[in-house]
């Protein structure tokens, strides 16, 4: 590491520092209303997709009803989403460009903030900002955490700092903190090509004997990206899904692409302790392990270490809706006996984005540790753990 990608950290760590509390609790609560003007209570989603519906959610947590939703796909128009109409933008921003703050809540957001003032909206802001205004509802399981809890890990961002094993994860571990202190775009590095999610091939070397262990595999969704990436040349899937809805149609999505003979669907969660949990069985991206409730319903937990492997994994991806740090302790066995390739979600929660490499770290300390990031802002971020054998020489 040279003086430079150190400096680049500390210069952050160092600005943080000299914000006062008092300071930071003020922007906390005023960031918002620099965005929404008089409209904090006047809100339009801009996107219906996962991220708008999580956000409707939680509004309603915060007892706030947003006035619609506006959305670009036109087979949505005119729909409602529990009781919110659908509008297309252009009739949204003629109706509200002066009267309602127009919230993102979409993962790449920036086109969609570009098309908002081309229409004339007024008043625009990112949902972070949202986030931040509602943080005992929003944070910190929307993976945005309020700045006045950042300075506390500052040992740790530190730590994370020197197990990473390349530049460009320490630049974006800097730009990272940075953005989720400030919401400052500019400080952050560019996205990479979402088709890249998980599968970083300047990183890593497929392999013909691959037994990928997909955690978290929902429908199926990064099935078709594997199988391309690997040109079909692997052994064997394992697709771990708790939710049942989720679990028939990743069925689907199997047979559709032939993998029927080298997949098998696994029904667990999986955690550090094996037995049953509570689980919101949604049928979306959103379903997670949960405390309990009216609509939970019971499903088995598995620790990694625990399941009976006809076949050795050697390459582990796990997007757990938070359950990541829990998960990897459950597969330390796996994990130092065997050096599967690990690709783990840090976006979950802001902490994650470092606590995630120190823990693998401690876990296995033989492998090489990277972040990359796939999205805007703080989305669809991943740690990579590649043992040498695997890894892509230059």
């Amino acid at each position: 590491m040279n003086a430079s990608e150190a400096n680049q950290l500390e210069v952050v760590l160092q600005r943080i520092g000299s914000e006062s509390f008092e300071a930071v609790r003020a922007r906390e609560k005023s960031t918002f209303a620099n965005f929404a003007g008089r409209n904090e209570e006047r809100l339009i989603l801009f996107g219906a997709g996962p991220l708008g519906r999580l956000v409707l959610q939680g509004l309603k947590q915060a007892g706030l009803r947003p006035i619609a939703f506006a959305d670009n796909n036109e087979r949505l128009w005119n729909t409602h989403i529990e009781g919110v109409p659908v509008l297309a933008a252009s009739t949204a921003s003629d109706l509200y460009r002066d009267s309602a703050c127009f919230v993102v809540t979409i993962y790449n957001g920036s086109p969609a903030r570009r098309q908002l003032k081309a229409l004339g909206c007024k008043y625009v802001a990112p949902s972070a900002a949202l986030f931040w205004k509602y943080g005992e509802v929003f944070t910190p399981n929307f993976g945005i955490e309020l700045p006045h809890k950042l300075p506390a890990y500052a040992d740790e961002i530190r730590a994370c700092r020197e197990v990473l094993a390349d530049e460009d994860s320490r630049r974006e571990l800097a730009g990272q903190l940075e953005w989720r202190y400030w919401l400052d775009d500019d400080a952050l590095p560019p996205s990479l090509n979402p088709s890249e999610t998980y599968f970083p091939m300047d990183l890593m070397v497929p392999s013909e004997e691959e037994v990928f262990v997909d955690c978290g595999s929902f429908q199926g969704d990064i099935l078709p990206s594997f199988t391309s990436h690997w040109n079909g040349k692997f052994k064997h899937i394992f697709a771990i899904e708790p939710d049942p809805q989720n679990r028939e149609v990743l069925g689907t999505t199997a047979g559709n692409l032939g993998l029927k003979d080298r997949l098998t669907a696994l029904p667990y969660a999986v955690g550090e302790q094996s037995g049953m949990v509570s689980f919101a069985s949604t049928g979306t991206m959103a379903s997670r392990v949960v405390d309990g409730g009216e609509r939970s319903i019971s499903v088995e937990c598995r620790r990694l270490d625990d399941i009976s492997w006809p076949l050795t994994p050697t390459y582990v991806k796990m997007d757990i809706e938070g359950a990541e740090p829990q998960a990897l302790v459950g597969a330390t066995g796996l994990l130092r006996r065997h050096h599967p390739i690990l690709a783990v979600c840090t976006y979950h929660r802001s902490e994650h984005l470092w606590q995630i490499p120190n823990l693998i770290r401690s876990l296995a300390p033989e492998y090489n540790l990277f972040v990359r990031r796939y999205a805007e802002e703080c989305w669809e971020g991943v740690c990579y753990a590649i043992p040498d054998h695997r890894l892509k020489r230059a």
